[in-house]
């Protein structure tokens, strides 16, 4: 049985499949590695291990569901509990029920602004300083204390975002 299978591409560079009288947005491998920040070969291996569904190929390109890869890009890969030494930074939470990325922000916070050496040692290598950088742009300002703020952005090198009004008075003013 022989199906008519059309690729188009809208012009804001969005793919249509149009397959069987129904029509499906599309993305291609190299699209969903960078959608997912993760390689082609990664890609692949979803593809293999049936992560991600394939909708046709192509001219040797794998097409795959674009809300599909939009949904894959929300989830967490995998699980990825917080060490027990975490814990006393969390005590109103379940230290087993956290999870280092998805809870990255909560983490992040809990860590900067009331961690020891060991505590901070371990985000800077869970993290890095990119990614402790960027939640001071986005976020510190706003969850970490005056004193805390103050010093990762000098230790980060990076500046916070807008201070909230409430922040803007007292004598921790910037």
């Amino acid at each position: 049985m022989n199906t008519e299978v059309q690729l188009t591409q809208k012009s804001d560079g969005t793919l249509l499949l149009l397959a069987g009288g129904r029509s499906a947005r599309v993305c291609t491998v190299a699209q969903a590695a960078a959608a997912l920040k993760r390689t082609r070969r990664q890609v692949y291996r979803y593809i293999e291990t049936g992560v991600l569904r394939p909708e046709a190929k192509m001219l040797g390109e794998w097409l795959l569901d674009a809300a599909e890869v939009e949904k894959a890009a929300l989830r967490p890969r995998t699980a990825q509990p917080l060490p027990k030494k975490l814990s006393h930074l969390f005590p109103e939470y379940d230290i087993s029920a956290l999870n280092a990325g998805r809870d990255r922000t909560l983490v992040i916070a809990r860590v900067l602004e009331s961690g020891g050496r060991a505590e901070i040692d371990w985000a800077f290598k869970r993290y890095g300083r990119a990614e402790l950088a960027s939640f001071l742009r986005e976020d510190g300002s706003r969850l970490l204390g005056a004193r805390s703020l103050r010093l990762w952005s000098l230790v980060l090198g990076a500046v916070p975002g807008p201070l909230p009004e409430w922040r803007k008075s007292g004598i921790w003013r910037a």
